[in-house]
């Protein structure tokens, strides 16, 4: 029994039609996955278009041939935008909706030439090239780009290109239609839609990385400071102290003075905006330095500096402490709150000093900070 190229066309388009629907409903069941959407919308719109071209005997030829184009060009753009919403990049959507104008006019300016099919072909497959270069770069630039659903989706989006730049050497060797019936187009669109079938899975794995990075992020961040939370910065730390044998090491502990004063006066919002205010600002103050830094629990933060960093250990926290009193903390509900911390130091050897007995002293000079009046930092920094 021979297969007819037909059939397996039809086959094709129906399971990737099924596949971005269901890319489509993933993204509307969840919608902080707006990826999905993105590309399930514009598989959905891809389908429908293909369905058009199909249809061409027994529909308008406008219909068939200008609109079904259009509706291809915006399904291009939603991979695009797609891939900024996947990483949390605001959609260009002014850029997006003017690059699919421009294509749509070309595709209306070129409707009385000779040479039409061919043209249209060329026109389409570089506008393909032009929205998944937009999209690769997105994907190139990425953090995660070396993560293994970022390394499938750039080499398929490659692979897509280039074979969108065989279809423009066909065109450009066909004329007047003839490149309509050419065996060789007819194969070379069987193997797009093949790749963008992997395509669509590879988004989808993409997808379920991108869940797996944010819910590691919030198992080792902060809700509410987006500092490393307790677990995250022991881990870290861990691995600094390993990593810096040999070099000097100092840690840092706050403690918030009279924190729960602060609740009980002003209420809890007003302690979180304290303690978000603070973890501005260790941010501001802590950019200059190799600095590992997070919220231990409660009112309590923890700082690690390394190398010469750890040497100017009581300027910093001079700094901190000083900065933090310096300005009364403007609230959410236009409260004006004055707050103060103390800060234990402890320092040593990396490799020499175990994290366990660096925050054992630290907590003993905070402890000798707040038995001599709070606001202030106390030292034991007798290593360095």
């Amino acid at each position: 029994m021979q297969l007819h190229l037909g059939t397996l066309y039809v086959v094709q388009l129906t399971t990737f039609t099924l596949l971005t629907l269901a890319v489509l409903l993933m993204g509307l069941r969840y919608p902080q996955e707006q990826a999905l959407r993105h590309w399930g919308v514009g598989g959905i719109l891809a389908s429908v278009s293909m369905l058009l071209i199909a249809l061409r005997p027994a529909i308008p030829l406008w219909l068939s041939v200008e609109v079904a184009n259009i509706v291809l060009f915006v399904a291009l753009s939603l991979t695009w935008s797609g891939a900024l919403a996947l990483e949390q990049r605001p959609v260009r959507w002014r850029l997006q909706f003017s690059l699919v104008l421009l294509a749509s006019a070309l595709l209306l300016a070129i409707s009385n030439a000779p040479a039409y099919f061919e043209q249209r072909a060329a026109l389409y497959s570089t506008c393909y090239m032009m929205f998944n270069l937009l999209t690769l770069k997105v994907f190139v630039s990425s953090p995660h780009r070396q993560r293994l659903g970022y390394r499938l989706i750039t080499t398929l989006v490659l692979l897509l290109m280039l074979a969108q730049m065989g279809r423009v050497t066909l065109a450009m060797h066909y004329s007047q239609g003839e490149l309509a019936s050419s065996p060789h187009f007819a194969i070379a669109n069987y193997v797009l839609i093949l790749l963008e079938f992997a395509k669509i899975l590879a988004f989808i794995f993409v997808c379920f990385e991108a869940l797996e990075i944010r819910l590691y992020k919030l198992a080792m961040h902060d809700p509410l400071t987006g500092l490393y939370n307790r677990r995250a910065f022991h881990d870290q730390a861990q691995q600094r102290l390993a990593e810096h044998a040999g070099q000097p090491v100092a840690l840092l502990v706050l403690d918030l003075d009279f924190f729960k004063q602060v609740n009980d006066r002003h209420g809890h919002q007003a302690g979180d905006d304290v303690l978000a205010h603070l973890a501005r600002l260790l941010r501001a103050q802590l950019a200059p330095f190799d600095a590992l830094y997070g919220r231990s629990g409660g009112e309590e933060f923890v700082i690690m500096l390394s190398g010469n960093a750890a040497n100017l250990a009581p300027l910093i926290a001079e700094n901190i402490r000083a900065a933090l009193a310096a300005h009364a903390i403007q609230t959410s509900d236009a409260q004006a709150i004055q707050q103060t911390t103390s800060i234990g130091i402890a320092g040593g050897m990396a490799g020499q000093h175990s994290l366990r007995q660096l925050i054992m002293e630290a907590d003993m000079a905070l402890y000798q900070a707040k038995q001599q009046g709070r606001n202030c930092v106390r030292s034991a920094m007798n290593t360095l």
